[in-house]
């Protein structure tokens, strides 16, 4: 999206909780619509507890018949632990980011959902319909993508996870907290487990000091399921979901609540 073209976020102020190392083309594209961007993350990624497990796992993983990407994240830590790292079997990937990602570090094409960033996207792709009998590793964070175990081991296929990074909730000062909210318009959250972590800070915070910015704030989460994850009575506007999280789909949600509130 170019600065010269149209800013249809003109004048907006938007916190950005992507993890730090993501955040700054996400930024840009949103200060290209027009947007004022607070980059301040709610979630860190770090290095696995157990690093050797990691590696080992790896090892197996080279060997297996599925290889599936979880995030970029995911193959930012395979090649971190294991630079040589190169998986023979056939590759798959949530999403269009962990598919580009996983495509350049690999060398070699990537089967993803052509529509949806989500477990349930992927599982519905043909490569991953007939999997009896064979060796599926996830390569992933700690924790999470309980769907794509259960249903692929459902199916009949040996499934195995990589456990390459882990999301460590950011510690964010009560009184930066409060600032941060009642100096944007929207938040964009990128996951559930960053919902979470903001709702447990919230929780924490005078409601008076955010009654104002609770009132007005828009919300951006990738997904219904993420949207079930925020108390009824914390927000008053709905939360907009995103069925795929790139900059220009939050732009797309965000525009017409910001063309409204201007008028």
């Amino acid at each position: 999206m170019s600065q010269t073209g149209p800013q249809p976020l003109a004048g907006m102020r938007i916190w950005l909780t992507r993890p730090a190392h993501q955040a700054q083309d996400w930024a840009q594209g949103l200060q290209a619509a027009g947007a004022t961007v607070a980059v301040e993350p709610l979630l860190d990624i770090v290095a696995p507890q157990d690093e050797a497990a990691a590696r080992a796992a790896l090892v197996q993983a080279e060997q297996a018949d599925i290889v599936v990407a979880t995030s970029v994240n995911a193959v930012r830590g395979a090649w971190r632990l294991r630079p040589d790292f190169a998986p023979r079997g056939m590759l798959c990937a949530v999403g269009r980011g962990s598919a580009q990602a996983l495509e350049v570090a690999a060398g070699r094409p990537v089967q993803a959902p052509q529509q949806g960033d989500t477990s349930e996207a992927l599982l519905g792709i043909a490569a991953l319909s007939a999997v009896a009998g064979r060796h599926v590793v996830l390569l992933s964070g700690e924790g999470g993508r309980k769907k794509l175990v259960s249903t692929l081991s459902a199916r009949g296929a040996r499934v195995d996870k990589a456990m390459l990074y882990r999301r460590r909730p950011a510690a964010i000062a009560t009184p930066r907290l409060v600032a941060l909210m009642n100096s944007n318009d929207a938040l964009v959250v990128t996951s559930g487990e960053a919902l979470q972590h903001l709702c447990a800070l919230l929780a924490r915070c005078d409601r008076q000091q955010l009654q104002d910015a609770l009132a007005r704030m828009q919300v951006v989460v990738p997904s219904p399921r993420v949207v079930q994850l925020m108390p009824d009575d914390l927000f008053q506007c709905p939360p907009r979901a995103v069925t795929r999280m790139t900059v220009d789909a939050v732009v797309d949600a965000l525009a017409p609540m910001w063309r409204c509130a201007r008028q």
